[in-house]
């Protein structure tokens, strides 16, 4: 649907299958001013097929040509629509697309104007830079928009300018590999970079995440058919493009710990990573990690090694950043429904004996 502004000047809202055709139409648009793989063309496409939700794309146009675009999502939860970023919570960025803050600042009256013609909404926007200008026009014009810091995200900068992997580190590596010879395992490390190769492997590595999470008392996100998709198809597409690697220890034929990588430039992310619940002796998930990050210091033009959200004592750097999340709703008793449901969940959680909590995950 268009819709007339002024001369030269419109806006297009696009929902569903239309959604999923406006961003092969203005995939160029989009990866000329995306900055990593989970805002490109080619992860909102994924999303649009296989994600649950319908995705909605609002487009900004001047004399025939887009200035400015978002990529959304909307799902219902108790009567209430849910508006995310398309991608939703697989999202470590996300972004709106614009050149200039007179593209922004259209492109935040047209989200205003849509989110409003909700009568109920939800609207939670996770994992822009904090100096996106959209979302700061956004979080001005919604009536009691709150913005947030996001969860931090640890990183390695300066890969050329003299970084090393430090000695305990060296350690772990070496440890783990006495520990497969002395035990008489067949072992090697294995780089997959090629699609008949990832074909090979890519059940084995979805077998790997659901069991780890369910082992560590969690439901994995692989555990639903449609997610399970959308991985396989990122994962499919980053390596076709030459845009993704995934490194492995596998051991005795069985991967004991990989993880996968995507390139961005000169930036590479860990995309996904897990150790063996069954082998997890053998560190395999520190071994892979190693790995990616040495073949991050050695690929010329690599200068920073990307781990996403999320601390653990795994993911060392020497550097981290910050992105930010918005938050509104139409009425407040909707936040207020939202934050006793997190709540709640989080009691059960913690009263639950630990072997009922795994059992449930692995339902």
């Amino acid at each position: 649907m268009s819709i007339y502004l002024a001369p030269s000047r419109t806006v297009r809202i696009a929902r569903g299958r239309d959604a999923a055709r406006e961003i092969e139409e203005l995939a160029g648009f989009i990866d000329a001013r995306s900055g990593a793989f989970t805002t490109s063309s080619s992860w909102l496409a994924a999303a649009a097929r296989w994600l649950p939700g319908e995705p909605v794309v609002l487009s900004a146009w001047a004399d025939a040509a887009p200035v400015a675009l978002a990529a959304l999502t909307v799902t219902t939860r108790a009567g209430v629509p849910q508006i995310s970023f398309l991608g939703g919570e697989f999202n470590d960025y996300s972004a709106f697309y614009y050149d200039d803050r007179a593209g922004a600042e259209l492109l935040a009256a047209t989200l205003e104007a849509w989110v409003l013609q909700h009568r109920f909404w939800a609207l939670a926007l996770d994992q822009v830079r904090p100096e996106d200008a959209v979302l700061a026009a956004l979080a001005a014009r919604l009536p009691g928009a709150i913005v947030e810091d996001g969860p931090l995200m640890p990183r390695i900068e300066g890969l050329k300018d003299g970084y090393r992997i430090g000695k305990n580190r060296r350690q772990q590596l070496n440890n783990a590999t006495n520990r497969l010879t002395c035990d008489g395992c067949h072992w090697e490390q294995v780089v997959v970079s090629d699609v008949v190769a990832l074909e090979r492997w890519l059940p084995r590595l979805i077998e790997v995440r659901r069991e780890r999470d369910h082992g560590c008392g969690r439901r994995s996100h692989l555990d639903d058919p449609a997610a399970r998709s959308f991985y396989g198809a990122v994962l499919r597409d980053g390596v076709a493009r030459g845009r993704a690697v995934v490194n492995m220890l596998v051991v005795d034929g069985e991967v004991g710990g990989y993880a996968a990588v995507m390139i961005d430039g000169d930036t590479h992310r860990l995309f996904d990573g897990r150790v063996a619940e069954r082998l997890q002796r053998y560190k395999g998930g520190v071994v892979a990690d190693l790995m990616a990050v040495s073949h991050a210091i050695e690929a010329p033009g690599v200068t920073t090694f990307d781990w996403l959200r999320g601390e653990s004592p795994v993911k060392f750097g020497n550097a981290e950043i910050r992105n930010v999340q918005l938050r509104a709703v139409s009425h407040p008793a909707i936040r207020s429904i939202e934050n006793a449901r997190t709540a709640t969940r989080r009691r059960v959680r913690e009263v639950l004996p630990e072997s009922v909590v795994r059992r449930l995950t692995e339902r």
